[in-house]
């Protein structure tokens, strides 16, 4: 048979050009053409070059496209007209429903005359062996087997490996080899079109080699012969083995969702436009993009008017006209506005491609939504530029130091610091240079353990001479940054604190220094002392603490006045201070007292040393202007052991042991020895008790709310510890919490506070209770442990309280241990919602660093803050000075201990955002606290206070 099949539908799971070309040279009369989707040309038999002239093509080149455009759409049509002396048919070729490609046959009219059954068929079947294609043809009407006989070709068993021979000749022996789950389909399949409700025959399912091998079949047969009753009598059909093409339509389907899912991760879409006929075809991600529905055709060029901003349009259009022109390819950024009118930012590149066919244009491209790009790099670039105007008002300078050149890259803002000419090249070398010599050391060592991975952070003060000579104070804060587990970079912050340090040297020494003598006054003497009294625990060292009392020198007061006693206390703290090593402490507590910490004692006999010459050298004789006077020193000593654990039980038991040299005689000391173990006692009593006060329900959280500012509403219940000991009397929290960490039973109290929290903070939540989150506070402790974070998640999980109304409240000495195991605890907490507040904020190491290393959320101003800023103006300007940070770095700032309305006016105008305190209410067992919330309901949100 040489003309094509009338079926107004060809299907072919996959075009191939080689394929195609073999079974259109089947057709010797009529020209036989194939295209692709896009209307490309494939593959065409030799009476089609003969038919299919330029002049012809240029001529029904138009009506072709329009053709292909409509059977894109329309996969069950057909197209048949006549052109002059030539019938032409388009014939779309489908698969699952979607139309791949198009068959157009030309054929003379005078050529057409009716066809030989018989001779077409034999042609027919001689041209589906040759496409190894198996026959089969079933007697529908035979009941003389099950299912009715069935002639089958060899290859129809032969293409799944079985010998010709060896199935019977039934329906049924057929449908053994089919898969059972696709069974049913076939049978429902020739079902339909034996009943009439499908014009042909065509189903796709397995079968069962002979090696027993599951390889797929394309079934298809039609009905040509029908008895008298109108009963289907004959159906013959074609059995294709499609395997190979299921196979590759897999791949190809993996691979298109593959290219669509990449798509989707990088917001990238891609296009087709055939200018010809105006049509587009868009991925699904350019679907998305656009936010076009799925269901809908791209929209024609014109159509694109409405898809972006008239300006965006007109560039648009511009560049698309330009490319086509030039035949080349154009980029640009848009504004693209969705059909629900959303807005976005959008990068599109496209290039001009010429059809394979010589007849038109396409263009192709991408189009790429930057929206979220774009607003990253608007805030980046407006957070550089707040930066920047906070470097220049804080005088802080930023800098990059690339190790392998040792070239630094500096903010503007450094070189103003430096007082160097922005741009200049500046490299490690040449700024050793401007340092004296202590602090190029300083900082050579810095370098050298942070190149060695031995840190990965520094701090330095040090003194930096400019090239006009002035000479600065500048704080260097550094970083290294790895790559390949090795240190490439540094990068870090200068800031000039010269002013700063200058103000502070006069105010440390009139704060902390005794005006008469310059020693350590007691509050320096106190600070050192405790500094001393903490490296002497971590070293397992001792210590002693000398007690000075001058003998007498009430009388030199009396007798030569009060200029001569200043003059002999002047000349005995030099002495005092002689006696002792560089690394020891002496102190003036006021009047003739004096202390003197000795670090590092070996032996309790070696205080008796020192004491013994303080002695001699206070009883030599002080040359006054009215004459030589002589004084004598009672000194008591007391050591660090377990009766005396910190200063202040050190400096009871050396006041002690001073009074008891003085009622010895004077001029003398005295070591402490009475049992100082009172404090010891309590504190072992306490640390038996707490860790049983969990098992004895001993303990009880009380809650005090938190107040929006300026809402009035209620922001959070902060749950609060309390025990209640065996003996029924309150244990404060300041006493028995540093215990509990002290002895690690905090861990297991942290876990029921918070466990009950979130409790008590679901049966708040289910009464109606208005608030938005519970606040716990954690421990320093509690964080070492890795597991931290999935324990808080595994209790808000049983207790039913979701994480991200959860609080955790920290003090700034919790984070300063900033290590990869804590930065972890916290990026798990933070990604299922939990916020984190410092609490105390101001009175630990305050530290920006770790508020941009952790994903912080709240800062609690410190009560102590808020009792002075009323009248201390300073206190004032620094509560200020919190508030804008925390708002600068987008936190949410809260005030501690609003006892007055005052205050809470003031936290008011400085724009606080939240508060807490006795003003509102103090901190309050559950039923109490649900009385209160609904006592406020429908008042003013802070009761008057506001």
């Amino acid at each position: 048979m040489e003309d094509i099949p009338s079926t107004p539908r060809a299907d072919i799971g996959i075009l191939d050009a080689g394929f195609l070309t073999a079974v259109l040279q089947h057709s010797t009369r009529r020209a036989l053409i194939a295209f692709d989707r896009d209307g490309e040309l494939m593959a065409c038999n030799d009476r089609a070059t003969e038919l299919w002239t330029p002049t012809l093509r240029a001529l029904l080149q138009p009506t072709l496209q329009s053709s292909f455009a409509q059977l894109r759409e329309h996969p069950e049509r057909s197209i048949t007209c006549a052109h002059e002396d030539l019938e032409f048919r388009l014939l779309p070729v489908v698969h699952a429903g979607r139309t791949e490609g198009f068959i157009l046959s030309l054929l003379p009219v005078q050529e057409i005359e009716p066809a030989d059954d018989t001779s077409e068929r034999v042609r027919w079947r001689y041209a589906l062996e040759n496409a190894e294609d198996g026959l089969w043809d079933w007697s529908a009407d035979d009941t003389s087997a099950e299912g009715g006989r069935v002639y089958r070709s060899p290859r129809c068993l032969t293409m799944f490996g079985y010998p010709p021979d060896y199935l019977h000749d039934t329906v049924h022996a057929w449908s053994e080899l089919v898969h059972p789950a696709d069974l049913e389909m076939q049978k429902n399949a020739i079902g339909q079109h034996l009943a009439g409700n499908r014009s042909t025959y065509k189903v796709e399912y397995r079968i069962r080699d002979f090696h027993g091998q599951w390889r797929w079949v394309l079934d298809r047969g039609k009905v040509i012969e029908w008895a008298t009753d109108g009963r289907p009598k004959r159906v013959v059909g074609t059995h294709t083995d499609i395997t190979d093409y299921k196979d590759l339509e897999l791949r190809l389907r993996e691979r298109e969702l593959l290219l669509d899912e990449a798509q989707r991760i990088g917001k990238i879409g891609s296009w087709v436009w055939d200018a010809a006929s105006d049509i587009f075809t868009w991925s699904d991600e350019l679907y998305r993009i656009c936010g076009w529905p799925m269901d809908q055709r791209p929209p024609r060029w014109a159509e694109h008017a409405a898809l972006f901003t008239p300006e965006s349009y007109t560039r648009l259009t511009t560049m698309v006209e330009a490319a086509i022109k030039s035949n080349g390819s154009y980029q640009l950024d848009l504004d693209l506005v969705r059909p629900n009118g959303d807005r976005r930012h959008v990068e599109i590149a496209g290039e001009v491609m010429p059809r394979v066919d010589g007849h038109g244009l396409r263009l192709i491209g991408v189009v790429r939504d930057v929206t979220e790009e774009r607003r990253a790099t608007e805030t980046a670039r407006w957070r550089s530029k707040l930066l920047n105007r906070i470097a220049a008002m804080g005088r802080i300078g930023g800098f990059d130091l690339a190790l392998a050149t040792r070239e630094f890259q500096w903010t503007d803002e450094n070189y103003r610091i430096h007082g160097i000419e922005p741009g200049t090249p500046v490299t490690l070398d040449t700024q050793f240079e401007h340092y004296d010599d202590e602090s190029r050391e300083r900082l050579r060592l810095a370098l050298k353990r942070m190149v060695a991975g031995e840190s990965t952070d520094e701090t330095a003060e040090v003194n930096f001479i400019t090239p006009d000579q002035q000479r600065l104070t500048l704080r260097l804060t550094a970083s290294v940054e790895m790559h390949e587990g090795r240190p490439y970079r540094i990068t870090g912050l200068t800031q000039d604190i010269t002013r700063e340090r200058e103000a502070g040297q006069r105010i440390e020494q009139l704060a902390h220094f005794d005006t008469l003598t310059g020693l350590p006054n007691r509050f320096l003497f106190r600070q050192r002392a405790d500094e001393a009294i903490s490296v002497a625990k971590r070293a397992n060292l001792s210590l002693a603490l000398l007690f000075v009392d001058l003998d007498r020198f009430k009388d030199v007061n009396d007798t030569h006045g009060h200029a001569a006693g200043d003059q002999l206390l002047q000349e005995i703290s030099g002495r005092i201070k002689a006696c002792v090593r560089g690394s020891d402490v002496v102190g003036r507590l006021g009047g003739d007292e004096f202390v003197v910490m000795l670090c590092e004692v070996r032996k309790p006999e070696d205080a008796a040393l020192v004491a013994d010459k303080i002695i001699a050298a206070v009883n030599e004789p002080v040359a006054l202007p009215d004459g030589e006077v002589t004084v004598g020193a009672s000194i008591g000593i007391a050591l660090l052991n377990e009766g005396t654990v910190d200063l202040e039980a050190l400096m009871r038991a050396s006041d002690a042991a001073m009074y008891a040299a003085k009622q010895s005689g004077r001029n003398g000391y005295q070591y402490y020895n009475d049992a100082f173990y009172e404090r010891i006692q309590r504190r072992v009593q306490l640390d038996k008790e707490l860790r049983l006060a969990l098992t004895r329900d001993q303990l009880f959280l009380v809650y005090q709310p938190t107040v929006a500012l300026g809402s009035g509403t209620i922001q959070s219940f902060e749950a609060l510890l309390r025990w209640r000991r065996g003996n029924g009397d309150l244990c404060s929290p300041v006493e028995f919490i540093p215990v509990a960490e002290e002895s690690g039973e905090i861990v297991p109290i942290g876990r029921w506070v918070l466990r009950e929290a979130c409790r008590q903070a679901v049966v708040w939540r289910h009464t109606g209770l208005p608030f938005e989150r519970i606040a716990v506070n954690v421990s320093a402790v509690q964080l070492r442990d890795p597991e931290y974070a999935t324990q808080v998640l595994a209790i808000c999980q049983e207790t039913g309280w979701a994480p991200e109304h959860l609080v955790l409240e920290l003090t700034e000495s919790a984070l300063m241990r900033d290590n990869e195991a804590l930065r972890r605890t916290f990026t798990l907490l933070e990604s299922y919602g939990v916020r984190l507040a410092v609490d105390d904020f101001g009175t630990g190491f305050s530290n920006l660093h770790y508020l941009h290393r952790f994903p912080v959320q709240h800062l609690k101003i410190d009560r102590s803050f808020v009792s002075q800023m009323l009248g201390d103006l300073q206190v004032t300007v620094l509560t200020q000075a919190i508030i804008h940070l925390g708002h600068a770095l987008g936190l949410t700032v809260v005030a501690e201990g609003v006892e007055t309305d005052q205050a809470l006016q003031a936290l008011r105008a400085q724009g606080c955002d939240e508060v807490q305190g006795y003003l509102l209410t103090p901190p309050l067992p559950p039923p109490e606290l649900e009385a209160w919330v609904r006592a406020r309901a429908g008042g003013d949100g802070l009761q008057g206070a506001a």
